[in-house]
């Protein structure tokens, strides 16, 4: 890095991504797939019905008849509708589950033009016969899960003959709720991930391009106790990351009256949600080979 009189400067690459790499050590969600396994059953229906899928589909403007790539697929929420529209994908993924449950989904859809691999960021990609130029498109939807986001991406370039098309987490954690750690006087740093990728691959001599996708988040549950069981993870989940925050039991307090305004039981009363979903946004970022 450069050195000026107020510190290091980020100019090449490598700059940003021991950037990402420290920033990767502060971070407390597990990566390996023996949690993603345990997400696939849940993890269809995070968001709004297919509003994320379609708004990356649109930006990433896949053409007719082109092949795609599908790196952290997970249960197929791109590679379901690229494969109903005739594309011929492969979707790649570590977690065993998640590709399960999209062998599942594929069944259900009637689609044939997608074949599934088991494969990781650190794996090596040529060794299991993802070859350079192999894709018209990459995408990797929210997926980009490693400790060296500079190979990630250049691993994505390298096999994509006309475009690469990505997600990455804005502000803060996604499984966090930003409004509610506000009310109960939590400060989270914000996620800087699209930075480090601008910065690296503007030093590889790519010009990557950056808008935002918006997601409604529901939070729905069979009882008030698994409401409060599962808001009281958030804030312990919060609060290992929190720059300033009051102590727990003040946090819990604001946390169970909260819930009493927010809760609301759903039209047949067979469980709770909150009364109003939450956003959460995502960095979309493409670049063209």
């Amino acid at each position: 890095m450069l050195r000026t009189t107020e510190g290091p400067v980020p100019v090449a690459a490598q700059d940003w991504n021991e950037l990402w790499q420290a920033r990767q050590t502060l971070r407390t969600a597990p990566r390996d797939a023996t949690y993603w396994d345990k997400r696939a059953q849940t993890f269809d229906r995070k968001d709004a019905p297919d509003t994320y899928a379609q708004r990356f589909l649109e930006l990433a403007d896949v053409h007719p008849g082109e092949m795609v790539f599908d790196m952290g697929c997970g249960t197929g929420n791109l590679s379901v509708p690229l494969g109903q529209r005739g594309h011929e994908v492969l979707a790649a993924d570590f977690s065993r589950v998640m590709l399960e449950r999209l062998e599942e989904n594929l069944q259900q859809a009637h689609v044939t033009s997608v074949r599934s691999m088991q494969l990781s960021w650190e794996d090596d990609w040529r060794a299991d016969g993802v070859e350079s130029n192999s894709f018209d498109v990459c995408v990797a939807s929210r997926s980009i899960a490693t400790d060296d986001l500079r190979s990630a991406l250049l691993k994505l370039t390298d096999v994509a003959r006309r475009r690469v098309c990505i997600t990455l987490a804005t502000g803060v954690s996604p499984r966090i709720d930003a409004r509610l750690m506000r009310k109960l006087g939590i400060v989270l740093p914000e996620n800087m991930d699209a930075v480090y990728a601008l910065g690296i691959l503007s030093a590889e001599g790519h010009l990557p391009q950056l808008t935002y996708i918006n997601t409604k988040r529901f939070d729905a549950f069979a009882t008030f106790d698994d409401a409060r069981e599962h808001f009281t993870g958030m804030v312990d989940m919060a609060l290992e990351e929190a720059i300033s925050a009051p102590d727990r039991d003040e946090i819990l307090r604001r946390l169970h009256a909260w819930l009493e305004d927010a809760l609301q039981k759903d039209d047949h009363g067979e469980g709770v949600s909150v009364c109003q979903p939450r956003d959460v946004n995502w960095a979309f970022m493409w670049w063209d080979k």
